[in-house]
């Protein structure tokens, strides 16, 4: 057996790497009985042991194959002890695959034999060429194995007769070398495309996809039961299976596209790094369950890391439950409390509350020069900070902005929207009012009525000016762009881009003394 794998493998390699797995390497073992053709011999019988080497396919599963085959050969002539002869040559085959089991080949085969002195029986050496044919009928009883039964003519060439010449009848078992003792798949992986993991979204790839990879089936035959997983160690406490297909076709391609359960600790990561992923094929060729593994580097970016494909991904940083907001949003409401029961616009009483505490907070708005938002490139990736963050610092871009905001009049249970326009993100909150009322409250013409809410805009990027100015220039930029405006629910963009607040946003924030003196 230790020489099988050395001479296999050493007829794989002399293929090179690029075709040493598209190549196939069996023996073959066939015992044959002949039936002698105008020949002294009564019984010839023997084995012929075939190294065989299936190096190009046709119709993506046939066969041509070259063999190298030797034969002990045993004759019996009457009154004539059992004689032993040796043929040794080579053999080319064309395997057709009727079906997944069944195939019919056909080989040309020629060679030399020999014919051993035998002093004792008075019988003189000879040797010569032989020349021949086969025709089988094969079944697979599984990857690795091969039965079949065949019949064929044999010709030892002799001058001035050929030393005999025989019908050829005869079993066969093969074993491919290949699966067998080297693992070969019957998967290859095509190609894979992947999008950088972004932490802020994990809870969203459960059930979108962040890429996608293709493999061909490269079985002579059809898999079936076929699964695909995937296993990010990193993140990741089981594989999750991604795609399933009933049967594949020989040489057919499948792709899978790329979902997983990543667990929270991806929301620690504080700089871009790579990250080992594997995607398995398990499935059953042939009744033999297999498998094959890819391994392939990810992406994964820092958590306050996001591109704007689609503005609502920028929800996902809105939480009402961000410990700091919610130190904030609660000071509001009992500073607020007998004031909410004398009043019919709540909504915007805790909007200018808001305002007011986050003036005299100190937040302020820093343009950033690096910010992706205002240029068309949605596939750049930007920085945006968590509510807590923009606390800490005391400001923030617009995004950030529009992020901290909506946190806190969703803490309060006010409903909140981004509104973005060209080169700008700013928010609208839930009035709460009929267009009535809010006729009354703002003006006509002052508010925005969609999805049965009357939404103010609020421009947040003036949080040192006054209430009456954000409301104002929030408007004015709304009615600026009629064409190009996107008003995006912060709640119906929750259901694709769930928030996620991280455990040390509840850090200690000095709530503004005397901020809510004046908001009536």
């Amino acid at each position: 057996m230790k020489f099988l794998k050395t001479f296999a493998l050493s007829c794989l390699l002399a293929l090179g790497g690029a075709s040493m797995f598209a190549a196939e390497f069996s023996v073959r073992i066939m015992p044959f009985y002949d039936i002698a053709i105008q020949s002294p011999f009564k019984v010839v019988a023997g084995g012929t042991a075939s190294f065989d080497l299936s190096a190009i396919t046709v119709r993506s599963r046939d066969e041509i194959y070259f063999s190298a085959q030797v034969a002990p050969v045993f004759l019996k002539a009457p009154n004539v002890p059992m004689i032993t002869m040796v043929d040794a040559g080579g053999a080319v085959g064309y395997n057709f695959r009727i079906n997944d089991r069944l195939s019919v080949s056909g080989e040309i085969i020629t060679g030399v034999w020999t014919f051993p002195k035998n002093e004792e029986l008075n019988l003189q050496g000879a040797s010569s060429l032989y020349f021949g044919g086969r025709v089988a009928g094969n079944y697979y009883i599984s990857p690795i194995l091969k039965a079949g039964a065949y019949a064929g003519y044999k010709n030892y060439f002799y001058q001035p007769t050929p030393f005999f010449h025989a019908i050829e009848l005869g079993v066969s078992l093969s074993v491919n070398l290949t699966k067998g003792l080297f693992g070969s798949s019957g998967i290859k992986a095509e190609s894979y495309d992947t999008q950088p993991l972004f932490p802020i979204f994990y809870a969203h790839y459960d059930n979108n996809d962040f890429g996608s990879i293709t493999f061909t089936n490269i079985e002579k035959n059809d898999i079936t039961d076929v699964e695909v997983s995937i296993f990010v160690e990193q993140f990741m406490s089981v594989p999750k299976v991604v795609q399933t297909f009933e049967r594949i076709k020989p040489n057919e391609e499948f792709t899978a596209n790329l979902t997983a359960f990543l667990n929270e600790s991806i929301m620690n990561q504080m700089q871009n790094q790579l990250t080992d992923a594997t995607v398995t094929v398990s499935y059953r060729s042939l009744g033999k369950q297999s498998s094959f593994e890819n391994h392939f580097f990810l992406q994964t970016l820092t958590r306050n890391s996001m591109s704007w494909e689609d503005d609502q991904r920028a929800a996902a940083f809105v939480s009402a439950k961000d410990g700091a907001i919610q130190r904030f949003s609660r000071q509001i409401a009992v500073g607020l409390r007998n004031t909410v029961e004398s009043t019919s616009d709540v909504n915007g009483l805790y909007a200018r509350a808001i305002f007011a505490v986050l003036k005299a907070y100190g937040i302020n708005y820093v343009v950033d020069p690096s910010s992706v938002f205002s240029t068309s490139d949605t596939a750049a990736v930007d920085f945006l900070q968590f509510p807590y963050q923009t606390l800490l610092y005391h400001g923030g871009d617009c995004d950030d902005l529009s992020i901290l905001n909506c946190s806190m009049f969703e803490a309060l249970g006010v409903k909140t929207a981004f509104i973005t326009i060209p080169g700008h993100i700013y928010m609208a909150y839930d009035s709460g009012l009929t267009p009535a009322e809010a006729d009354k409250v703002y003006g006509r013409n002052k508010y925005v009525v969609q999805d049965d809410k009357v939404w103010i805009p609020f421009e947040i990027t003036v949080p040192q000016d006054s209430f009456e100015l954000g409301i104002k220039l929030g408007i004015k930029q709304w009615n600026k762009y009629p064409e190009e405006r996107k008003l995006i629910p912060i709640e119906e963009a929750w259901k694709s881009f769930k928030p996620v607040t991280v455990p040390e946003s509840d850090v200690s924030v000095q709530f503004p003394k005397n901020a809510l003196r004046n908001v009536r």
